[in-house]
Formats: structure tokens, sequence, C-alpha cells
């Protein structure tokens, strides 16, 4: 399609974009776009409809092809419309809320990184990235929010944070399809942690399907995806399907839990880790080579210049691939 081809050509040269296009008319059929009205566009914008429609105008003639579908009922996209929109809305939201803050809090805001990330990323690896790069970016503001995988990867796919580090999911393609690029660490095998009061305890590793019998602690299939499924496997390839204590997500809790004898669980070794001098003994899984990793997860179109140094630094730096 030729005008598919100069919107890629557009976009991948946007000093000729600039002197060729009038940003004042994109600011304005993004408005129209958002309401899809030339009414309610021209209210937000305090310019009289024949105006704005003339700037519309304009504009697809600068280009040379239609953004909108106009009948007297409605108004639609055009798939170069759409393609515009998409690409350009972002942008000329990010631009009004820096003009507005400086123009309320009469100063310059300061630069912030928002992290989402799973507990044990917090403990392992989140303290080892900000000591490198807190001294190299002493104005920015940096944000760390404990939370689920699954929720980390809504956050930063809809841009209302920059990094997530996740549990790697089964299937890598379920971050591509969500537009997002991604970082895989070090992997770590499964091993069952039990009570130290529990008779497994006095073993050092075990063949799984001796806990055939035992109440484990699940995960949430939606919220620890990739454990439960890594849990279902490795109980089902020993033989047996695992009994259902109740469902955690809190790595206290799982292993107050564990501490009492009132279950047991499976978890990657680096998660067994931050279990510190609880009361509990983790026993290696023979014949198992099931493994997890967190991987650092971030949006495709994300272009700051932290953002970057960031990734390069968990990209390059043995200390977040040998923990």
């Amino acid at each position: 399609m030729k005008s598919r081809s100069f919107l890629s050509h557009l976009f991948s040269n946007p000093t000729e974009v600039g002197d060729c296009l009038n940003f004042l008319s994109l600011r304005y059929f993004i408005e129209v776009s958002n309401h899809l009205s030339f009414s309610e566009a021209s209210k937000t914008l305090h310019i009289s409809q024949p105006g704005l429609s003339q700037q519309i105008l304009s504009l697809e003639k600068q280009l040379g092809f239609k953004l909108l579908n106009r009948t007297t009922r409605k108004i639609t996209l055009t798939e170069e419309g759409e393609y515009i929109y998409k690409k350009l809305a972002p942008s000329f939201e990010d631009i009004e809320k820096t003009v507005n803050y400086i123009v309320e809090n009469k100063t310059i805001p300061k630069p912030k990184l928002k992290i989402a990330t799973v507990p044990s990323a917090a403990s392992i690896y989140i303290p080892k990235l900000l000591k490198k790069i807190v001294g190299q970016y002493p104005e920015t503001e940096f944000y760390v929010h404990e939370t689920t995988s699954s929720r980390a990867v809504k956050l930063v796919n809809q841009q209302n944070y920059h990094i997530g580090f996740i549990r790697t999911p089964i299937h890598s393609n379920i971050i591509a399809n969500e537009g997002l690029s991604m970082i895989e660490f070090m992997r770590f095998p499964l091993q069952l942690v039990v009570s130290m009061d529990h008779p497994l305890a006095q073993k050092e590793a075990i063949h799984l399907y001796e806990a055939k019998d035992e109440p484990f602690i699940h995960y949430d299939a939606v919220q620890a995806h990739s454990l439960q499924f890594l849990l279902e496997k490795a109980c089902l390839t020993a033989g047996f399907s695992p009994k259902e204590l109740c469902k955690g997500s809190e790595l206290l809790t799982i292993a107050n839990l564990i501490s009492n004898n009132l279950g047991v669980a499976l978890m990657p070794e680096d998660m067994v880790s931050l279990l510190g001098k609880s009361q509990v003994k983790a026993l290696n899984i023979d014949n198992s080579e099931l493994t997890s990793s967190i991987s650092a997860v971030w949006k495709n179109t994300d272009a700051s210049i932290l953002t970057k140094h960031i990734l390069k630094t968990l990209e390059n730096d043995d200390d977040f691939n040998n923990i």
C-alpha cells in the first residue's frame, strides 16, 4: 500500500516530519479521534467547527490520504488515520501532562523511573540494579511497586510503569503478544520445601513421588501462572496429581504455613533463598529438570535514555546472571 509505505517513511524521519507537517493540525486530528465528533472536539479545543474541519482537510491534503471517514451520522478513522492516531496520541498526551505540570507547579518535574516487580525480584535484583544506577541519576525519583507477574505486565503494557520484573512465563510469546520485550535472567531448579519437623526433612534430596500424599500449597493460576504450571507439571511427571491445601501468593504466608507443618510447597531455588532462617527445609528433587527464572519486561515503544541505560545494564552485567 502506497500510504503505508509513506507512513513508515514519515515516522522513521522525524526531522522531515517536523518540516512538512503542521503540528497544530495533528493536535486537532488527535482530539477529533478521541471524540469521533467535530462538535465535541471543537468545544474542547475552543475552535469553531468549520475551522476545525478545515484544519483536518488541510492535514489530509498534506499527507495525501484521508484520515477520517465522514458521514451525516458518524465519524470513523480510516486505516491510515488509526495508524497515525495510535502512533501520536501517547506523545501528545505526554506533552500536555508535562506542560500542565510546569504551569501548575511552577517548576520542572523530576524524572521518574517506576518499576513493578514480584517480591522475589524485589529482594534479589532490584537492590543490585538501584545500587548501580542511582548514583548516575541523582535527580531521578525511583518507585518500586511489589505486585504479581500478571499485574506487572499489565502496568508496563499500559505505560504506567517503565520496567517490570516478573516470573518468566512458560510461553514467551505471551509477552511479545502484549507488545513487550523481555530479558531472562539465570534459571533455578525447583525444590520441595517442608517443615523442619516433617519426616522428609531428614533427607537432602527426594524423588517427588515420595510427597504424593502431602497437601501442597498451590499458586493462583492467573496471578502466578508459571509457578502453578510448574507445580502441576512436576507432580504429574512424578506420577501423581498434587493435593491442594490452599492457594497462596505471599512468600511469608507460604513460609509460615510450611513451618507450622500444615503443607509443603514447590518453589524455585531463588525464592527459597528468601525464606531466611524460617523453620523450613528445601529438598533437591531427583530426576527433575524443571526450572524457573525472573525476567525483565518493558514496552517496545519506551525510548527514554534511563530505560535504555537500565536495559543495557541488565543485559551486560554479570551480577544479573550469576546470582
